[in-house]
């Protein structure tokens, strides 16, 4: 019976400086994926799925590297295991499959619009950036995205964006977390924002495809759910923000992530 190797087995990821730059014109996809971590051998195995990897580097220098695309992955030779940085550069195409990142489709006006999304659950991180993208393989994340962007649009992510230069979005250092729980989206949108009594931000996010009162409803019951459960367990939520985007295109009605989760549109809002 053939034997599975689990990547992790071969490389423990601690930490992920990820930068994405996402063109909706041309329908590409380019960035590096800097990865610190422990090499538990010589050789380690990245998931990629549908990536062109264009180098590798190990500790700054150039190291070999065979893809392999049998098992999604990504054979690289080190001088040597231990503690290693791993950086890979890479690209892909924006494609229509509701997996990894991904476009959905709506009009303003009889005109078509497209709101970026992602979808990583469960194996589909692989196929955004190079990465151990099984659920024990946990680290911290720092997201940099790139986008061809035009007035009137706005980025979400996990994590509050804390700062932006040259058009590229830096957002706040994650907590420790699966791959598949990484999600961030973009477009024209239009949200409303408040507080709970423990001071955690709420947001809801619609296109503007809807008026925005219809995102009133969601807002209120959501606020009230958190200091719902707040005062029921005696515990404050240990997120500063927590945001809802509603897609019109998703596998499921609902897609929860750490900080951010994704909503059928036609659910998230309500008319009045």
């Amino acid at each position: 019976m053939a034997t599975t190797t689990h990547f992790y087995e071969t490389f423990q990821p601690e930490h992920y400086n990820l930068y994405i730059n996402i063109n909706r014109a041309d329908k590409l996809i380019s960035g590096k994926s800097t990865i610190t971590g422990d090499a538990k051998a010589q050789e380690v195995l990245i998931h990629q799925n549908g990536l062109t990897i264009a180098g590798v580097q190990a500790d700054g220098a150039d190291v070999p590297f065979t893809v392999d695309n049998a098992i999604q992955g990504i054979r690289i030779e080190l001088a040597k295991a231990g503690q290693t940085t791993l950086t890979i550069t890479y690209s892909a195409k924006l494609t229509d499959t509701m997996m990894g990142i991904y476009p959905s489709y709506y009009e303003v006006n009889g005109v078509k619009k497209e709101l970026i999304g992602t979808q990583f659950e469960t194996t589909a991180a692989r196929q955004a950036f190079p990465c151990v993208d099984e659920p024990e393989a946990k680290a911290t994340f720092d997201l940099a995205i790139k986008y061809d962007e035009h007035d009137g649009e706005t980025i979400l992510s996990n994590m509050p964006e804390d700062h932006e230069a040259d058009g590229v979005h830096y957002f706040e250092t994650t907590v420790r977390m699966s791959t598949y729980l990484i999600a961030f989206a973009f477009g024209e949108l239009q949200g409303k924002q408040t507080k709970t009594k423990s001071g955690v931000t709420i947001g809801v996010f619609g296109t503007k495809a809807h008026k925005a009162n219809e995102l009133d409803f969601a807002l209120d019951i959501a606020k009230r759910s958190i200091e719902f459960y707040e005062d029921f367990l005696s515990d404050a939520i240990s997120i500063a923000t927590l945001m809802a985007i509603g897609l019109t295109r998703l596998l499921s009605w609902r897609d929860g992530k750490l900080g951010l989760s994704y909503l059928s549109g036609s659910l998230l809002t309500v008319r009045s």
